[in-house]
């Protein structure tokens, strides 16, 4: 049986891709989690409204994705179906 995404993950900055391979095994996992949230479930809404929100100001059209003081900043293209990932960060380096 095959499963079939609603969004794509087009691309992962070389940035956040960096940051993600230094992560320890659990939080690797804990990412790649709300990876598959944002691909399979939505990239706009979580069960917990704290944990995706639209960001403001600068980056507007941007979505930020909170996983404890880690903080996936992403946008969506809904007309492709795709997510690229901007940034991989702690809270207070991500902004």
């Amino acid at each position: 049986m095959t499963e079939t995404s609603l969004f794509v993950i087009e691309r992962i900055s070389p940035k956040a891709a960096s940051y993600l391979r230094r992560l320890p095994r659990q939080r690797q996992k804990a990412v790649a989690r709300a990876f598959d949230h944002l691909c399979n479930v939505s990239p706009f809404r979580h069960p917990n409204p704290t944990v995706i929100q639209p960001l403001r100001g600068p980056r507007k059209g941007q979505w930020r994705y909170r996983i404890g003081n880690i903080r996936i900043i992403y946008t969506v293209n809904k007309e492709a179906c795709t997510i690229r990932i901007l940034a991989i960060d702690t809270r207070g380096d991500v902004y």
